[in-house]
Parts: C-alpha cells; sequence; structure tokens
C-alpha cells in the first residue's frame, strides 16, 4: 500500500450529490456578486468545496480574499481586506469602510481583477459583523454588490441568521445551502474510491461494515475517515481480508471510550 486511504495527504476526490449541488450554487454566487450562506456539520467538506471553488478561478481575472478570525469583527474584517489589495488601513471603521468602497471603485473603474470574498468559521463572527454586512453588500443607493462575499459556517449560522436582529442581513442573502452527509450509497461509493486511489487492494469493507459505518459516521466525510483508518488498522493487523461490522463496533465503542462517553 503506497498511502494510508484515509488520510489528508491522498489526494482523493469524492464528488457526492451535495458536494455538486453546492459546488454550483457557490459559482452561482460568484458569477452573480451575491452574499451567500454554507453550512454543514464539521468535517461535511466544506473546507474543501471552498479549496476547489478558489482552484477553479482565473487568477488573472479574480482577487479570492479568504477570511478565517474568531469573533472577526469591522474593524479586522476591513484591514484584511485592504491588506490584500496593498492599502493601508485606517483606524477608524469609518473610514476604513469609506477606503474599502473608494478602492472597490477604483478597481472596477479600472477593471481589475474582481474581488470574491470567503469568511470562514463564520458562525463565530461577532454580532457586528454580521450587521456590518449591510454596508458590505450595498453598493451607494442602488444596493448592487461590487463583490460577492461568502459565509462558511457550522449550522449555529443558520439559527443566528433567523433571528429578527439579522433580518436585514437574512433577506439579503441570495444563496444558501446547508451540506449533509453522504447517503449509504455514497458512504460505499467514498470508501471503494479512497481504496483505489491509495492502491489498497485488501482489505475490502462488508456490506454490513458499511451499513454500520453510514449510520454512526451520518456520512460526514471527516466521522468516516476516522472510523475506516482505525478499522484497516485493526485489520491488517490480523492480516484480513474483509472488514467486518464487528470491527467497526469494536472501533466505534473504542472511540467511545476515548471520549469518556462509554456506558
Amino acid at each position: 500500500m503506497k498511502m494510508r486511504p484515509f488520510t489528508r495527504e491522498l489526494e482523493a476526490c469524492y464528488e457526492f450529490q451535495g458536494h455538486r449541488e453546492a459546488y454550483a450554487r457557490l459559482q452561482l454566487a460568484v458569477d452573480h456578486r451575491m452574499l451567500s450562506v454554507l453550512t454543514g456539520e464539521v468535517g461535511s467538506g466544506k473546507s474543501a468545496l471552498l479549496r476547489r471553488l478558489f482552484r477553479s478561478l482565473d487568477p488573472m481575472r479574480t482577487l479570492p480574499i479568504y477570511l478565517s478570525m474568531a469573533d472577526l469583527k469591522p474593524r479586522d474584517f476591513y484591514a484584511q481586506l485592504l491588506h490584500h489589495v496593498d492599502e493601508e488601513p485606517p483606524y477608524s471603521v469609518a473610514k476604513a469602510r469609506r477606503r474599502w468602497t473608494e478602492v472597490l471603485a477604483r478597481r472596477e473603474a479600472q477593471a481589475e481583477r474582481d474581488v470574491i470574498v470567503v469568511i470562514d468559521e463564520a458562525h463565530e463572527m461577532s454580532e457586528a459583523m454580521l450587521l456590518e454586512l449591510r454596508f458590505v453588500m450595498s453598493h451607494q443607493m442602488d444596493a448592487r454588490s461590487l463583490f460577492p462575499v461568502i459565509l462558511a459556517g457550522q449550522p449555529e449560522l443558520r439559527k443566528k441568521l433567523r433571528l429578527k436582529k439579522y433580518e436585514a442581513i437574512s433577506q439579503r442573502v441570495g444563496i444558501q445551502f446547508h451540506l449533509n452527509g453522504m447517503s449509504r450509497e455514497e458512504t460505499a461509493g467514498y470508501v471503494k474510491h479512497h481504496l483505489e486511489v491509495a492502491q489498497c487492494e485488501r482489505p475490502l469493507f462488508s456490506e454490513s461494515a458499511i451499513q454500520m459505518l453510514h449510520a454512526a459516521s451520518q456520512g460526514i466525510p471527516r466521522v468516516v475517515n476516522q472510523i475506516c483508518s482505525q478499522a484497516l488498522f485493526e485489520a491488517e493487523g490480523k492480516n484480513l481480508d474483509v472488514v467486518e461490522d464487528m470491527h467497526i463496533g469494536r472501533v466505534l465503542a473504542d472511540m467511545d471510550r476515548q471520549r469518556g462517553t462509554a456506558g
């Protein structure tokens, strides 16, 4: 076996239905300069989707800006944006906002690269930053946006946006997508694909093992990786050709013990 099948080092992109739909919507949001929201459980593949989106962009025509900061505040936001376009940010939020608006107008007039902003871990944004999005997504009097903003985060972000105090922001969201886990069939395809890419012919996963794997992971890719990695260690240590449900069961029991949740 040349590489472990379920590690980050393995480039084994497996596209399932949820990823296809989410990616198509992200592209639409970029094309139409929308405010969009991408949510999903931890490990559901949001970061992989964002990396894929960035790789698809023409670097001669686009300037992608990726922000990931706990408790992101408006001043941090504008400072990061201005740094990315080689501008010194003013200390005042009002002045930084005005400077950013001027920069955008100049870039548009000079046909410079389109700006695309992604805020990751957006569920951790400060209240002030969420409210600031009203100004971020509007340009002068016509309420049109000069650039797309993608908010990516955990399901709490969707709950936040339903609150009445964020209604003005919620109304500006052009596209929203929640990334669920893979189906049982997709989980089986995911496992098979990773084994093939890693050139791992044995052991295989039985149907009953896949069933238990899917039930335990809910089809979340990162959880599937964790369970499969441990199951393979056990199977290889015992020279087994097939991973059965009993092996998955032992892995799950061990994971519960490690977390201190075993009964």
